[in-house]
C-alpha cells in the first residue's frame, strides 16, 4: 500500500487514482448529508426520532419534498407567438381571391400575362403585388388591384359579377391592412428619419418648362374630362375633332383606351397631308401610359391610315418595342418595313415616345428624350390624301392599343433631338413645381424643388429635383418621396442619388417617378426622407421585396414557341383569305383577346386558350363556308365528293398546314383523320348544299385550330 501511494504521488502509476475519486466522493456525500440533518434539526424542522427509521421514499411526515430530491420542474409561461410577416397576411387575405377562378384573375395572371399576381408560387405574386404597388394598405379603396374589376370593369364577367368582385377584393385588403397594422413593432426613438418639411399640390408655385410647339399642327390634351369628343388644340385651323368610343376619361387629365379609338372624319383628317405635303417632313408625339407590353399587330396608338394594309404613318406598340411605319418610296404602302426601338423597350408607367421623318435623312425614334433608333436613309414621302387620323386603334378595330393618353401632337417639321429632349423635360402638360423646405434640417435657408404633375387619377409624377441652399458642401445621399407619412416602396428613381452639393440650384437627378396617388390631391401631402442630408444622419433605403424565385433549374427551354393573339389573328385571315374586319370576325376577335396567349411562352399555354382559339377559328371558317363564292374559291368546289374525300385534305393541308416545312404535320395522317370526320358527319358518300357546308366548316375549324397555325 505504502509503495502504490507513493508511486501515485510521483505520477508513476494511476491504478490508484479512480478509487481516492470514489473515496473522496463518499466522504463528500456524507459531510453534506451530515450537514443538512444538522441544520434541519437547528431550524425547529422535523426530525427523526431516535431508532425510528426515515421513511423509504414517498412524502416524508408533515409534507414537503423528500429530503436530498430537487423540486420537480415548473414550464415556462407561454410567450406571445410571433407576428405573422406581411406574406403571409396576405396568403391568408387577398391570395386565396387571386387563386380563385370565379374571380378570372388565374386565367391570365396566374400563368404568364403580366403583371403575375395570381401565380401558384406566393412570393412571386406577393412581390408582384407590392413591388408595382397593386395594392395600397394606407388606402384600400385606392389599390388598382380593387379598381380594375371596380372602375374599369376589367375582364370580370359582367356588372355584377364586377362589383361582388371588388366588394371581395377590397373587404381582403382592408383585412390585411388591419393585420399588417397591428403586426408593426413600436416605433424605436432612437432610430428615425431624416425628413423634410410637408408640401401639397395646393402650395404648387410656378408651372414646368415651356414645349416646343411652333410647327405643331395637331394637338390634343385630353383635359374636357367629359363627353364624346376631344379637340384639336393646337390653334392651327381647321381644328381635328376625334369622335371617343370605347373611353374613359381620367381624373387629373387623359384617356384611357379599353376597348375603342378616338378618330376623326375623313374631312379633319385631310389637314394632315395638306400641313406635311409640302414640308415633306414630320413628327408624332405622344406621352401615354401603355396597360401591358403583350400588346402587339402592332397595336396602334397614333395612326394616319385606311385599314390594315394601308397607311401613312403608325406610331404603334410591337410587345416590348414601339415603332415607326412610314408610307414612302423605300417601304410598301403599309409602311413596312417598320424602324423598331429594341431599346428601352416599353414599360408600363408613364413614356414620352417621339417618332419623326425627314426625307434627307429618314426616320428616327426617341424614347424619354433619347434617341432609340435612326436610320440615316435618305427617303421620299410617298403618301395618299384619303386616309384617316385615328388613336388607340386601327380605323378598321382591329389594331386595339390599350392605355392612357396624355397628349399626342403632330409637328410639320422633324424636331431635333435637343427639341425632343426640351418637350421630354416639359412633361406632357400641368406641370407645377412643388417646393420642399430644408431649413429646420440645414439649421438655414435651403429647399429642393421638384417638378410635379396629377397623371391618372391613380398617381403623380415628380421630376427633375434641384437644391437651393447657400449651405456649404451639403452631402445629399438616398432622397425617397413620402405621401402622407409613408414613403412607398416601389418607383423611388432618386434613391441613387448620391453627392455633395457645392453650388446653388444643383440638379440631383434628371429622372421622374411616379408615386401612387393616396387620398386624393386635395388632401395628399408629400415629404422628402434622406439617408443623408449635410450633417444629419437618417435611415437607409427600405427594403425592398425579394425577386422572384428564378424558374426550375430541370425546366428546358421549349425549341417552339406559340403565336400570340394578335399573331394568330393574322394568320388566320392570311391563310382564309376573310379580312379581320370582318364584323363576325371582329365582334368575335374582341371578345376573346384576352383568353388568347398574351406571349410566345408555350409553357403557358392552357386549355381555356386552346378553346378560345377553336372559337376564333370556328368564326373564320364559318364566314368561309357560308359565302358561296368565298368557299368555291378556297375549296374549288363548296361540296365534297364521295369518291375523293381526300381533296378535301389536301386542299386544307396546302392551305393551313403547309408545305416545305421541316417540322408538320404528315399529310397521309392529317388526311385520314380529316376523311374520318367528314364520315362521321354523315358524308360519308359525300354531299353538298348546306350538308357540305357543315362539313366544310367542322374540317376547316379542326384545321385552323391545330397546333400547326398555333405552334410559331
Amino acid at each position: 500500500m505504502t509503495k502504490t501511494i507513493l508511486n501515485v504521488r510521483q505520477g508513476r502509476s494511476r491504478t490508484a487514482a479512480p478509487l481516492l475519486r470514489l473515496l473522496f466522493l463518499v466522504v463528500l456525500a456524507a459531510l453534506l448529508s451530515a450537514c443538512v440533518r444538522t441544520e434541519d434539526g437547528l431550524s425547529g424542522g422535523p426530525t427523526v426520532a431516535e431508532g425510528t427509521a426515515p421513511p423509504v421514499g414517498g412524502t416524508p411526515p408533515g409534507g414537503g419534498t423528500p429530503p436530498g430530491d430537487p423540486p420537480p420542474p415548473v414550464d415556462p409561461p407561454p410567450g406571445d407567438p410571433p407576428p405573422p410577416t406581411d406574406m403571409a397576411i396576405f396568403e391568408a387575405t387577398l391570395y386565396p381571391l387571386l387563386r380563385d377562378p370565379a374571380n378570372f384573375c388565374v386565367g391570365c395572371h396566374g400563368a404568364n400575362q403580366i403583371p403575375q399576381f395570381a401565380v401558384a408560387d406566393v412570393m412571386t405574386a406577393y412581390n408582384v403585388l407590392i413591388s408595382q404597388q397593386r395594392v395600397n394598405l394606407n388606402n384600400p379603396a385606392q389599390s388598382r388591384i380593387y379598381l380594375r374589376p371596380a372602375v374599369d370593369r376589367h375582364n370580370c364577367g359582367g356588372d355584377a359579377s364586377c362589383d361582388r368582385i371588388a366588394a371581395d377584393f377590397l373587404a381582403a385588403i382592408q383585412d390585411w391592412a388591419d393585420q399588417a397594422a397591428a403586426a408593426l413593432p413600436p416605433p424605436d426613438p432612437t432610430n428615425q428619419p431624416v425628413v423634410s418639411a410637408t408640401t401639397s399640390p395646393a402650395d404648387a408655385i410656378e408651372g414646368g418648362n415651356a414645349r416646343v410647339d411652333v410647327n405643331a399642327i395637331a394637338k390634343f390634351t385630353f383635359d374636357e374630362g367629359s363627353g364624346n369628343v376631344t379637340m384639336d388644340s393646337s390653334g392651327v385651323m381647321p381644328a381635328i375633332t376625334l369622335q371617343i368610343e370605347g373611353m374613359e376619361w381620367v381624373e387629373g387629365g387623359g384617356l384611357r383606351n379599353i376597348s375603342g379609338k378616338a378618330q376623326a372624319n375623313a374631312v379633319d383628317s385631310r389637314k394632315l397631308f395638306d400641313m406635311i405635303e409640302p414640308t415633306r417632313e414630320f413628327t408624332v408625339e405622344a406621352w401615354v401610359v401603355p396597360d401591358n407590353d403583350a400588346q402587339d399587330g402592332p397595336a396602334r396608338i397614333v395612326s394616319y391610315s385606311q385599314d390594315t394594309a394601308v397607311r401613312n404613318f403608325t406610331l404603334g406598340q410591337n410587345a416590348i418595342y414601339y415603332l415607326l411605319r412610314n408610307r414612302s418610296a423605300g417601304t410598301s404602302a403599309n409602311g413596312t418595313p417598320a424602324l423598331e426601338a429594341l431599346d428601352p423597350q416599353v414599360d408600363t408607367t408613364l413614356t414620352h415616345v417621339v417618332t419623326t421623318f425627314d426625307e434627307n435623312v429618314g426616320r428616327k425614334v426617341y424614347v424619354n428624350g433619347q434617341l432609340a433608333i435612326e436610320e440615316n436613309t435618305p427617303d421620299t414621302l410617298d403618301w395618299s390624301d384619303n386616309q384617316t387620323f385615328v388613336l388607340g386603334n386601327e380605323v378598321t378595330n382591329n389594331r386595339l392599343w390599350q392605355g392612357i393618353f396624355r397628349l399626342v401632337a403632330i409637328h410639320n417639321r422633324a424636331l431635333t433631338g435637343a427639341e425632343v429632349q426640351q418637350n421630354f423635360d416639359a412633361g406632357a402638360g400641368r406641370l407645377v413645381t412643388l417646393r420642399f423646405d430644408l431649413a429646420a434640417n440645414l439649421g438655414q435657408p435651403g429647399y429642393i424643388d421638384m417638378q410635379f404633375t396629377e397623371l391618372d387619377g391613380m398617381s403623380y409624377m415628380f421630376a427633375q429635383p434641384v437644391i437651393v441652399t447657400d449651405a456649404s458642401a451639403v452631402r445629399v445621399k438616398n432622397v425617397r418621396i413620402g405621401v402622407n407619412g409613408t414613403v412607398p416602396v416601389y418607383e423611388q428613381g432618386f434613391r441613387r442619388v448620391d453627392t455633395t452639393v457645392l453650388q446653388s440650384g444643383l440638379q440631383l437627378s434628371p429622372l421622374g417617378v411616379v408615386i401612387p396617388m393616396d387620398q386624393g390631391p386635395a388632401m395628399d401631402t408629400f415629404h422628402l426622407e434622406f439617408e443623408i442630408l449635410g450633417g444629419q444622419i437618417g435611415l437607409a433605403e427600405p427594403v425592398a421585396p425579394a425577386a422572384p424565385p428564378p424558374p426550375p433549374p430541370d425546366v428546358p427551354e421549349p425549341d417552339a414557341g406559340i403565336r400570340s393573339f394578335a399573331q394568330i389573328n393574322d394568320t388566320m385571315s392570311a391563310v382564309t383569305g376573310i379580312d379581320p374586319g370582318n364584323n363576325a370576325v371582329r365582334d368575335r376577335y374582341a371578345e376573346l383577346r384576352d383568353s388568347l396567349p398574351p406571349t410566345s411562352d408555350v409553357l403557358g399555354f392552357g386549355a381555356t386558350q386552346q378553346i378560345a382559339i377553336q372559337r376564333l377559328a370556328k368564326t373564320y371558317c364559318g364566314e368561309l363556308a357560308s359565302d358561296s363564292g368565298r368557299c368555291n374559291a378556297f375549296f374549288g368546289a363548296c361540296q365534297v365528293d364521295g369518291n375523293a374525300k381526300d381533296q378535301v385534305a389536301n386542299v386544307l393541308y396546302d392551305r393551313i398546314v403547309g408545305i416545305g416545312l421541316a417540322n408538320q404535320p404528315v399529310r397521309a395522317e392529317f388526311a385520314t383523320e380529316i376523311v374520318r370526320m367528314i364520315d362521321d358527319l354523315g358524308c360519308a358518300n359525300g354531299c353538298n348544299g348546306a350538308a357540305a357546308q357543315i362539313v366544310l366548316h367542322a374540317t376547316c375549324t379542326a384545321a385552323l385550330s391545330s397546333a400547326a397555325v398555333t405552334i410559331n
